[in-house]
């Protein structure tokens, strides 16, 4: 259940690098990201008693296809989600901090649900952005 999230020092550094090479930066906040990522396993949840008729008795179960805010499970989950996408798109993960992403032009920093992009142009990093947004 544990997901990773980005070291404070990396964000700073990563700013300072920014300003020192004059790189663009672009911040990315996905909406719903927990709800899109696939479960691994099998996770079940009871039905709300709005669903409920009068004559249930709790008999039914929801055997979930993705993953639910809430669920504990779910951080991890859309952050392997986002791992595999960055990995098919050439990016390598570093060795020292597991949110940090290295590219040939483009380095991403993600916290959670937000990404930082940082790159030479704008142009590259709103391809990657658009990219991403097709998985």
């Amino acid at each position: 259940t544990y997901a990773p999230v980005v070291q404070w020092s990396t964000v700073r550094l990563m700013l300072s690098l920014s300003l020192s090479l004059g790189l663009k930066t672009k911040q990315v906040d996905y909406t719903n990201a927990f709800v899109q990522a696939k479960i691994d396993g099998e996770i079940y949840c009871e039905l709300p008693q709005e669903f409920l008729g009068p004559d249930d008795d709790g008999q039914y179960v929801l055997k979930l296809k993705k993953s639910l805010y809430g669920l504990k499970q779910a951080p991890r989950l859309w952050f392997k989600t986002l791992e595999k996408s960055l990995h098919a798109r050439g990016f390598v993960s570093s060795k020292v901090d597991p949110c940090l992403f290295l590219s040939d032009d483009l380095i991403a920093v993600v916290y959670v649900d937000d990404v930082l992009f940082f790159g030479k142009s704008d142009k590259v990093i709103n391809k990657m952005i658009a990219s991403l947004k097709k998985d």
